[in-house]
């Protein structure tokens, strides 16, 4: 979320001509304080606070109450589900990012906070940012009312020279080890791919951190005959991976489920063609920019897509320039903009 947090930062004051909003942060050394710049805190260095906020309980651990007064803002906006529980006299607006554990949790931990915790922030939420109109029918069934949610896509930063020709015959897939990211689709489809092609001098290369889905990853690579084609990165810095999006053939998306996905349009900023699963989001935001895969054909149409665009160069090609439109619609300044007409509105 803290890459969420940093985008918006960016390009809040170019997009609205407004100065950055004060912001209710931690510290380094743990403590809360208010800040107006755009510098966000890697990590806190107090074991404790750390696992708040892993938990998401910090507001119960730092003096919110007395900060809010003297700040004293007409409105109060969160770029996380989290709602300031011990403030009730200002509206509060929340972002909904996903509900994605409660389909596909990780751990029991999340499937029970966001079954038992999250309701209380999103009910008692004045307005609550959906950033796609799945994450809104999500919210809607879980009984949100429709005139409390507003749709705000996410929006993405515009890459320098992007690619306008294929740079190289990897495959990139970013996601973590977990099972919503459907991650043996990928492996099994990449396997298709090759016995399709077995020229092909390509790698799929996985960037994403380890899990406990991971040694079922790895018998599946081996079983698959994959260990020499399979590179796997638990994670890479900017510039690194930088490298990664300008060094690959295509980016895959073979998720379960996802509230917006990054990753797609963050390939498309970069004139990388993407291949995505037939999935609610993936159908609502990039059914015309990229190729749509099913999720459960055991890789068979994800290994047919990958032939069309390995042999069609012209498709390449418009894939390329189909996402980079999609990339420039979604943009930070629209999201920016959207958000503060949001904000006037409520305030």
């Amino acid at each position: 979320m803290s890459r969420y947090v940093e985008r918006l930062l960016a390009a809040w004051t170019p997009a609205t001509s407004t100065p950055l909003p004060t912001q209710l942060r931690l510290r380094a050394d743990g403590l809360a304080e208010l800040s107006s710049d755009s510098y966000l805190p890697r990590e806190q260095h107090s074991y404790w606070m750390r696992l708040l906020q892993s938990s998401a309980l910090v507001q119960h651990a730092v003096p919110v109450q007395n900060l809010i007064k003297s700040l004293n803002p007409s409105l109060i906006y969160s770029p996380y589900t989290d709602r300031l529980l011990g403030i009730c006299d200002r509206p509060q607006v929340i972002t909904c990012h996903d509900l994605t554990p409660l389909y596909w949790p990780d751990s029991r931990r999340a499937y029970l906070r966001s079954r038992f915790w999250l309701p209380r922030h999103l009910h008692g939420a004045d307005c609550v940012v959906a950033i796609s109109r799945h994450v809104a029918d999500l919210l809607l069934q879980k009984g949100l009312p429709a005139q409390r949610i507003a749709v705000i896509p996410n929006g993405i930063e515009t890459a320098v020279e992007p690619l306008t020709v294929p740079a190289g015959p990897d495959l990139l897939l970013l996601a973590r080890h977990a099972r919503n990211k459907n991650i043996p689709l990928a492996l099994r489809g990449f396997a298709r791919f090759l016995a399709l092609n077995p020229r092909w001098d390509g790698r799929l290369v996985i960037v994403g951190s380890t899990g406990r889905e991971t040694p079922l990853l790895q018998r599946l690579e081996q079983q698959l005959g994959l260990e020499s084609r399979i590179c796997w990165y638990p994670n890479l810095g900017a510039e690194a991976l930088e490298k990664k999006w300008r060094a690959s053939f295509a980016l895959l998306s073979t998720s379960w489920m996802e509230g917006f996905d990054y990753p797609l349009l963050e390939a498309q900023a970069h004139g990388l063609p993407t291949l995505a699963s037939k999935i609610p989001v993936h159908e609502e935001l990039h059914r015309d920019v990229a190729l749509l895969v099913e999720c459960s054909d055991d890789g068979i149409s994800l290994a047919a897509q990958l032939q069309r665009l390995a042999r069609d160069p012209s498709l390449w090609q418009q894939l390329s320039q189909a996402g980079l439109q999609n990339a420039c619609y979604y943009s930070l300044e629209r999201q920016c903009r959207n958000l503060h007409q949001l904000f006037g509105s409520l305030s």
